[in-house]
């Protein structure tokens, strides 16, 4: 729980409370202070802000009672340095009890002892007694934080316990709660005091709509029926999408589920304890949607929609497809871990096909996935890029079934083992396995037969015209990044044509695969592998181009500073020398590539067009050194209209082996630029700005005087929302319902653990 604060000492200190207490106490309404309609506000706004997910401080989760109850521990789920795996903490999961949680080493934060006084309850909650310290000594109420205050992502975490607290604070005054922000109002503290007093009762949770829950047994039947085919079906739907967060459309009360393998039937859902989604359940399990009750938090918050008419697409693509399964594959974790030889009967254009009908779920699932801090996966990308797709029908890129299905032995992925002594002996296997398969697929490319440019673009999907996800934009925001349907921006750095053998390795890699309470070997078995994938995915795009310009293109993204891994690869480079695409017209091969390409996706994109009024626009012609002042992502209040900065910085080292690609020359840095999208991109805000429409041109003016730290401090001051701002709380609360407003379904409590 670590939170902060700086202010004034008053006559009196924690250790002497009674005043506070006093207030509080003498206050208590005589009706039950409602959870629901007065606590659980508060809470998502002014706490969970910061203890939403995985990497809440303390793990403490603020966004459910089961988190609540659960408390606190002293133990950390991110640590890149641990020899061993450590056994998972997932709410509701794991532990279903809260002794359980008491014998794993976490605390109440919450009183749970007896009950003689009502006082019992308050000095018997840490929860209170963190809040209480914040109003003893508040923050400054302008100006900048104290630099005695650490915001950043990798501060210590003062996780004390309720008999420790008073020594805790006497030697950390700062650390009231909320964390570094503005303190509760008066009429916000007195609620949450009232209903720690009066016990700190609540129930999350909610009603459910009747047609809805007709749609789920349908849904279940499907999933549960016992035939070869449906079961080896129902298993891989259940892989991809176990993390997301299901949305039955038209549901009038708008819940969230989540489809989880559970130990029974029917009545109550006992989710299995296997870490892995396709890890061996040791049990008969039966697929069952369970409401999702916590608060929504937009990092982990990836919609994936069900209905009668997807409920007929999984059907039209899995089931009425002739094919034969003769067998349920093993759960053993050498083939599991492998989609390609477990569902090596599924046709390929089946699941490729599912994957593309929902392609931004699928990539932001390693982005919203148990990856709260996306260091592992991000640091191997730029920080704007496109992706494209190959087509489904047409199998040039190495797409086929039967080529696959000579390949699928090279394909294995790190998830398979996580012993940190074989490391080194592991990767050369996975490395040998990857080069192997890159040989033979440039085999195969250097014999497909040339195209013109227009030709070419058959093997781009194009969304078959109509679906939005043809083509993605993905922003990088140093360790979180976010995913928008579409083309935005300038031309971007590097583009990724991604084919089925990427797009699949990417989930099982990432999100199927990935342990977060793994060992460093995981971890970094999983980094370096996720680069090879990237490489791929840059690579089938550089094929598109002529051989000399995807020869000097190849050099400016893999050579130089940026060949970290040359040590590992020497891969076949003879695909380079391959004629495959005729017909340019023009002396920038690539920009005119990436014309062609956006013609081929235009109709299917043309929803997402990113409207942003003239004058915002010269901000995206901006460029130069002085931008490297400015935070990841900016939310700009632009009268009632909201708008998002990217900050799109150039890396020559962002791929460096184990790096997280913080120090940059000065030559990129000169070419760091910003983009301009319209509504809420990304889900950690660093910065709030407000600025009146008749102000805009001002705005841009300013920003482009800045050439020092000075300047941008000056600049920030007259148009940002720092946080000692006595008004903080009410932009962040305009940001989240405007968001709410614009995006109903997307939308969840944005994460200000990054707020600079």
């Amino acid at each position: 729980m670590t939170s902060c604060s700086v202010g004034q000492d008053k006559k009196f200190n924690i250790l002497n409370n009674d005043i506070i207490n006093t207030d509080v106490l003498s206050s208590i309404p005589t009706e039950k202070v409602s959870y629901n309609k007065k606590v659980r506000p508060i809470l998502d706004n002014r706490c969970v802000v910061c203890h939403g997910c995985y990497d809440a401080p303390c793990q403490l989760k603020l966004s459910s009672m089961e988190g609540i109850k659960r408390g606190a521990t002293k133990e950390v789920v991110y640590d890149g340095a641990r020899i061993t795996a450590v056994p998972p903490t997932r709410l509701e999961v794991d532990h279903k009890s809260t002794k359980q949680w008491r014998d794993n080493k976490f605390f109440p934060i919450v009183n749970e002892g007896p009950v003689e006084r009502v006082e019992d309850n308050l000095e018997n909650s840490l929860l209170y007694k963190f809040l209480q310290l914040k109003q003893i000594y508040p923050q400054p109420r302008s100006g900048l934080i104290s630099y005695e205050i650490d915001t950043s992502i990798s501060r210590e975490q003062y996780c004390t316990e309720r008999e420790d607290f008073d020594d805790f604070a006497s030697k950390h005054k700062a650390l009231g709660m909320p964390f570094a922000m503005p303190n509760l109002t008066h009429d916000e503290f007195f609620t949450l005091g009232h209903w720690i007093a009066q016990g700190s009762h609540g129930d999350d949770s909610k009603d459910e709509d009747q047609s809805t829950l007709s749609q789920i047994r349908k849904f279940e039947k499907f999933l549960n029926n016992k035939d070869l085919k449906h079961r080896l079906v129902a298993r891989y739907i259940y892989e991809h999408l176990f993390l997301g967060h299901i949305h039955f459309k038209n549901d009038k009360f708008k819940n969230f589920y989540r489809l989880v393998r559970s130990n029974t039937a029917k009545g109550e859902i006992e989710e299995n304890t296997a870490i892995r989604p396709y890890d061996d359940p040791k049990q008969e399990i039966y697929y069952r949607f369970k409401i999702y009750t916590p608060s929504i938090v937009a990092k982990s918050h990836n919609v994936y929609e069900l209905s009668d008419r997807k409920l007929e697409r999984f059907k039209d693509l899995f089931i009425r497809q002739k094919y034969a399964v003769t067998k349920f594959p093993s759960y053993q974790a050498e083939l599991a871990s492998n989609p390609f030889k477990t569902f090596i009967e599924i046709p390929i254009k089946s699941k490729y096909q599912f994957l593309l009908d929902d392609a931004r779920f699928f990539i932001e699932g390693f982005i919203k996935g148990p990856v709260c801090r996306g260091q592992i996966a991000l640091n191997v990308i730029e920080d704007r890029f496109w992706v494209f797709f190959t087509d489904p029908n047409n199998t040039g890129f190495s797409s086929s079934d039967k080529l696959l299905t000579h390949l699928d032995k090279y394909l294995d992925l790190p998830a398979a083992k996580e012993s940190s002594f074989e490391f080194i002996s592991l990767w050369s296997k996975y490395w040998s396995q990857q080069k192997a398969y890159l040989t033979e697929r440039n085999k195969h490319f250097v014999k497909l037969p040339k195209t013109s440019l227009d030709g070419a673009m058959n093997y781009i999907w194009d969304g078959d015209t109509h679906n939005p996800n043809a083509a993605l934009t993905i922003f990088r925001h140093l360790d979180s990044a976010s995913v928008r349907q579409g083309l935005i921006g300038t031309k971007p750095d590097t583009t990724w044509v991604l084919n089925y053998p990427i797009f699949e390795r990417i989930h099982y890699l990432l999100v199927a695969g990935f342990n977060v309470y793994g060992n460093v070997s995981h971890q970094l078995k999983t980094r370096i592998y996720m680069d090879f994938l990237r490489m791929e995915g840059e690579e089938i795009f550089l094929s598109f181009l002529p051989p000399m310009q995807r020869k000097e293109m190849h050099t400016k993204w893999f050579g130089g500073n940026r060949n970290h891994l040359k040590f590992f690869s020497n891969e076949d480079l003879t695909w380079l020398n391959k004629e495959f695409v005729q017909g340019y017209k023009k002396e920038d091969k690539e920009r005119e590539l990436l014309e062609n390409l956006s013609k081929r996706v235009a109709r299917a994109i043309r929803s997402t067009h990113n409207k942003i009024p003239k004058e915002l626009a010269k901000i995206e012609l901006m460029q130069g050194e002085f931008f490297k002042f400015f935070p990841e992502t900016i939310f700009l209040k632009v009268d009632n209209n909201v708008f998002t900065l990217v900050h799109n910085k150039t890396y020559r080292h962002v791929d460096s082996f184990l790096s997280d690609a913080k120090d940059r020359e000065l030559e990129d840095i000169k070419n760091d630029t910003l983009t301009v999208v319209s509504g809420i991109e990304g889900t950690y805000p660093n910065l709030f700005i407000d600025v009146p429409s008749e102000k805009l041109s001002k705005f841009i003016f300013d920003m482009a005087k800045i050439v020092s730290e000075k300047d941008y401090n000056e600049f920030i001051s007259k148009y940002g929302i720092r946080r000692t701002q006595s008004n903080f709380w009410k932009y962040s609360d305009w940001f989240f319902n405007k968001y709410k407003s614009i995006e109903p379904k997307r939308a969840g409590i944005l994460d200000l653990n990054r707020y600079n």
